[in-house]
């Protein structure tokens, strides 16, 4: 290949019209971030704070060079839009140059005006176009393989040595960075493969294995991609769900895709990518004006032209063709990079099949030089004065210019004013932090509901707000007094808000649509004057102030009657970057734990280095896992904070020896449990009235003194509701019995039919005892029963 001035001017013009078209409103079309886009972002950010991963495992598995390109611009030029979908562009651009170099390298009739043609369509296209606006990692691609695949021709024909030479080191290089970028990359040697076997196929005298040779050149080339690949392979051995996980899920070969009919969704698949060419394209509006198909009805005569010559060539292949080789390349890699959408769910997918553009593309350069070539033909032959030779090579860039123009418009204008491209691109969610952001410039403290704080693209772009995000339903937060606060609610949510409000006098939820006048939020405005005190519903119970070192303080606590639930109130001194976890145990007025909560503030959505200076935060904490016996129990809630990154290490109390404080007391309610879920201790099946039945016990301290205390647990079940039955246990001495203590069953509580129920007891002995075994009675009505021996001790 010798270039001249020429070839250099298209070069230049073609990459700054590409750039011209890559650059325009990178940042606002399409509108908004999406989420597939905010993946890469919060990964790139990772990177860039020193986090080197192999594979990226999140949003399906990711490959890693694309975040990589993104840290390595995000360092330059920081982490937002703009920068980011930059990359992509910068790759777009790239991709049309590399276009225009293959073609010129590997093609020898008409290269020129072919590779003219095929890059311009390239850079004009909305396909293109639209994934260099689009910050993922499969742009990537349409730029490494045109430059692969050149220097793996340049390999093989090259007539310098050193050029051959360099040429392979590159393709070996380019052949393992394919499987760095994305899963297209592990088809690129299968295309390798093919067009060797190609090259064996016509030409027996090459079948010689020399470094030199087709057959050498794919094994150097194999092995250098080999020892590139070899750590990301070393990962996907480590973790087999990495290189299966996404792939399985979306085959057509898995059941959820295509039932227990894969043959039928191939043959489907198969006339739904070509026909994406000129008929319908894809149906996902993150990929494409939905069902527009790649070329417009001006470029797709051309590329039906361009493709039956391609075919005829490569059936004919006349000895006085010098491309049927070159054209040969083109085809597999076409036919093998439509294999990742053939072979998946959701044909045709543009973003799949990316990686077969430019080579796709081909048909339209043949197909308008041909044109040119024949109305050129045509000319010479009619001698026809009043149209000038030049006038064929005209009508074909007119069709190019305004296939350029329609599909600027399309993508420019149609694309983003679409409702559903404003959604699928979470341009919502952009207006909505936006509103918010406004908020917080007004010196409200704003907190917003996770079910977006947890979405990809609004947690990477509400790292740069004031917007906080907690999860209402578990944790309440109070900004510091003397500020007002906004709670925001996606729209759906708009009863939710409503509750919320009513925590406040004179406090409404009001609603914030979209640009498509849809429920897009729902507000809670808080004025600083309502936020002084505490809201009516959650009035202490019992205060206390115990501060720990570099946690929150703890204010207050509030319980009620018989309910399961707990609510501490916190206040946060200083900012912190301790991750820390709440625990509360529950003591028993015999030292024992019987029940115990660790949680992370707003069950991990607030955490504590979220929490702002003067901040007060209202936790619920429910009680599960409760020892079953211990309902109607006065329990001690003692209450700390401890670091699980710190091997657990609790935060000590200031001004006070410990690490932990007593919030206060609460009694314990009572509760039923399926029996099939207690393991009795001493089970036994005494009935003691009709449909009441003692089924287990357990005595704590069993050897005692006389005059001791001491525990006892009963087990009961019943085929009727008898909450208020009153049980007395009895003690039984010579012939005479000693009543110990009685109570109801469950005072205040629940007892369903057939479930079991435990009652313990706190219980003193006679201090007129001798030491000896006394049996155990319980009684009730008329009814009573021997269940245990007690042995008690001389003093």
């Amino acid at each position: 290949m010798n270039w001249n001035r020429r070839d250099w001017m298209l070069f230049v013009s073609i990459t700054l019209l590409a750039a011209l078209l890559r650059f325009y409103k990178l940042g606002e079309v399409p509108p908004g971030f999406q989420f597939d886009e905010a993946f890469n972002a919060i990964d790139a950010e990772q990177i860039w704070h020193g986090n080197r991963p192999l594979f990226l495992p999140a949003n399906g598995g990711r490959e890693a060079f694309y975040s990589y390109f993104q840290a390595l611009l995000g360092t330059f030029l920081g982490f937002k839009v703009y920068t980011l979908r930059l990359a992509s562009a910068l790759a777009g651009i790239g991709a049309v140059a590399a276009t225009y170099w293959l073609l010129r390298t590997i093609l020898q009739r008409h290269a020129r005006t072919i590779a003219l043609f095929t890059s311009l369509t390239v850079a004009v296209s909305f396909w293109h176009l639209h994934f260099s606006h689009y910050g993922i990692r499969v742009i990537l691609m349409p730029l490494i393989l045109p430059l692969l695949f050149g220097c793996y021709w340049l390999a093989l024909h090259a007539q310098m040595l050193r050029t051959r030479r360099w040429a392979l080191l590159a393709s070996g290089l380019l052949t393992g960075l394919t499987v760095w970028t994305h899963p297209s990359g592990r088809f690129v040697p299968f295309i390798l493969l093919a067009y060797t076997g190609w090259l064996l196929w016509r030409y027996p005298e090459r079948r010689r294995l020399t470094l030199t040779s087709p057959l050498g050149t794919l094994l150097i080339t194999g092995f250098i991609a080999f020892l590139l690949f070899l750590p990301l392979g070393i990962e996907f051995y480590r973790h087999p769900d990495f290189f299966f996980g996404h792939a399985s899920e979306v085959s057509i070969f898995a059941e959820r895709v295509s039932g227990d009919a894969p043959g039928w969704a191939l043959l489907r698949n198969v006339g739904r990518v070509l026909d994406m060419f000129n008929l319908h394209g894809d149906e996902e509006w993150a990929h494409n004006l939905a069902g527009r198909p790649v070329f417009d009805p001006l470029l797709s005569l051309p590329f039906l032209i361009g493709v039956g010559l391609w075919l005829g060539r490569l059936w004919r292949r006349r000895e006085d063709d010098p491309d049927t080789d070159a054209l040969a390349l083109l085809a597999f890699w076409t036919a093998v990079m439509l294999l990742p959408s053939v072979l998946s769910e959701a044909a045709p997918n543009y973003s799949r099949t990316l990686p077969a553009l430019p080579a796709a593309f081909i048909p339209v350069g043949l197909g308008l030089t041909w044109i040119v070539e024949r109305w050129r033909q045509w000319h010479s032959a009619r001698n026809a004065p009043f149209l000038p030779a030049w006038s064929g090579a005209a009508l074909a860039g007119l069709c190019l210019a305004v296939s350029g123009v329609w599909s600027g418009y399309d993508f420019f204008v149609r694309f983003p004013q679409r409702p559903e491209s404003y959604y699928a691109f979470d341009a919502d969610k952009l207006d909505a932090l936006a509103a918010l952001e406004g908020l917080a410039e007004q010196g409200y403290a704003v907190y917003l509901q996770p079910l977006w704080g947890i979405h990809a693209t609004f947690t990477f772009l509400r790292d740069n707000t004031r917007v906080k995000s907690l999860d209402t339903a578990q944790t309440l937060v109070l900004p510091p007094v003397g500020q007002g606060a906004v709670y925001a609610f996606p729209g759906e949510k708009l009863a939710q808000a409503a509750q919320l409000a009513e925590l406040w006098p004179d406090t409404q939820a009001e609603e914030l649509r979209d640009a498509h006048a849809q429920r897009l939020l729902a507000l809670v405005k808080v004025d600083a004057d309502h936020l002084r005190g505490w809201p009516v519903a959650f009035q202490p119970t019992q205060r206390i102030e115990a501060r720990f070192d570099d946690g929150p303080t703890l204010l207050a606590m509030q319980t009620q009657p018989n309910s399961p639930e707990i609510v501490l109130f916190w206040r946060a001194e200083q900012s912190t970057f301790r991750n820390l976890t709440t625990f509360l145990h529950l003591i028993d007025r015999d030292g024992r734990r019987v029940a115990q909560i660790d949680k992370l503030p707003g069950n991990g959505s607030y955490q504590t280095p979220a929490w702002s200076p003067g901040e007060r935060v209202i936790e619920r904490y429910h009680l599960e896992n409760v020892d079953p016996c211990a309902g109607g129990e006065t329990v001690d809630v003692v209450v700390g904070w401890y670091e699980l990154a710190a091997n657990g290490q609790r935060r000590p109390r200031l001004g006070s020896d410990g690490d932990t404080a007593v919030a206060g007391q609460m009694s314990l309610p009572f509760k039923a449990y399926p029996p099939e879920t207690i393991a009795l201790p001493n089970p036994v099946n005494l009935s003691l009235a009709t449909g009441l039945q003692l089924v287990g016990y357990a005595v704590q301290n069993s050897e005692v003194k006389a005059g001791a205390s001491f525990t006892l647990d009963l087990y009961w079940l019943a085929d009727a509701a008898r909450v208020e039955q009153s049980v007395t246990v009895q003690l039984l001495v010579g012939a005479e019995t000693v009543a110990l203590g009685n109570g109801v069953m469950a005072p205040n509580g629940t007892w369903p039919s057939g479930e079991l129920i435990c009652r313990r007891l706190h219980l003193t002995l006679p201090t007129s005892l001798t030491a000896g075994n006394y049996l155990l009675r319980v009684a009730t009505g008329n009814s009573s029963t021997n269940f245990a021996t007690i042995v008690v001790h001389a003093d």
